[in-house]
Formats: C-alpha cells, structure tokens, sequence
C-alpha cells in the first residue's frame, strides 16, 4: 500500500491544481496590472492645454474592477479600444504593447473593450497574450474618449491629462515617438 501513496498524492495535486475557478492568472486580467513606476523615472509636465481624461471604472477580463485614474495617477496611460472581431485592432494593440514595453513598466497600457464583447474579449486576450490587461467599459465610456469604432488609441499624460488621440490606430513606431516625449529631461 506505501507504493502508492506518491501516486495518490501526485493525483491529488493535479487534480486540485485545476480547481478553484480563480481567473487571476487570465490573459488580460489582474495578473497583466503594471507594477510600481521603475525608480528614477520621471515624466514631463502636460501642455496646459491638455483636457482632462475622463475617469471611468470597469472591470477587467477576470472581473477585477478598476478605475482609470488608478494607473495614470502615477504614470502614462495608452489607452487601446479595441474589439476581438477586429483583425486591424490586433495588431494595433499589438504595436503599442511594443512600445509600451520598451519602457520597462514606466507606462501603462488598458485595452479596452465593449460590454457586449467579454467572452469573445477573452479568447482575443489570450491569442495576443500582451501582458497588459483589457477592460469591459460601457458604451458611455467609449463615447467619452469618442470612440465610435474600434480602433482608437488615446494617449493619457501621468496625472490624467489627454495628450493625444488615434482614431483608426497609430503604428508602434509612431507612437513610440510620442511616448518619448513623456519622459522629463529626454
């Protein structure tokens, strides 16, 4: 009988490794949310001419809720409204995941997707597996950033100012211009 304890135990494992329904390590969910600002980085003030963002709360792809103002109160935020039966939008979000990751953490990145996606939004978020996570908003949430249509990419300065939107996308390159002029002193 001790000979097949260790079966039984290694059974066991795998079986409650499956089990819990926890979506914690979902593509797009709480495990995408970016860490601390990396030490010694710094960002240049907005124009003055800036608007301010528009503040919303959602939830992510696993049903964390979130709210916008929590990560550009620290730092850049792109936003990428988005769809998963847009073929353009991937590799959109895809382009801006690159750039947004040449900055190690010092910038945020939300996709951001229609209530009437989620399920879809799930399997989008796991073909592209960016590291970042993707929200559900509401129809008022994308018509405060006139979003009508997928893609739009919206640049947000740390401290929640709008610096600059996309309608139709922007390439990686195009935009990793611009994320170099967040930075104070570059």
């Amino acid at each position: 009988m001790p000979r097949f304890l260790p079966v039984l135990a290694s059974a066991a494992l795998l079986l409650f490794a499956g089990c819990g329904g926890d979506d914690g390590d979902a593509a797009g969910g709480a495990v995408d949310l970016p860490g601390p600002v990396p030490a010694g980085v710094s960002f240049a003030n907005p124009p003055r001419s800036a608007v301010d963002a528009p503040d919303f709360s959602v939830e992510l792809l696993d049903g964390t809720p979130l709210t916008a103002s929590e990560l550009w109160q620290d730092r850049p935020v792109v936003l990428v409204f988005t769809a998963s039966w847009c073929e353009r939008c991937r590799d959109i979000h895809a382009g801006v995941a690159e750039a947004v990751d040449a900055h190690d953490g010092a910038i945020a990145l939300l996709g951001v997707v229609a209530e009437d996606d989620v399920e879809p939004a799930k399997d989008y978020a796991a073909e592209l597996d960016l590291g970042h996570p993707v929200a559900v908003a509401s129809e008022r949430v994308w018509l405060s950033y006139a979003a009508r249509e997928p893609p739009v990419v919206v640049l947000v300065a740390k401290g929640g100012k709008v610096l600059r939107g996309f309608p139709g996308g922007v390439s990686g390159d195009d935009l990793a211009h611009r994320l170099e002029e967040l930075f104070a002193g570059r």
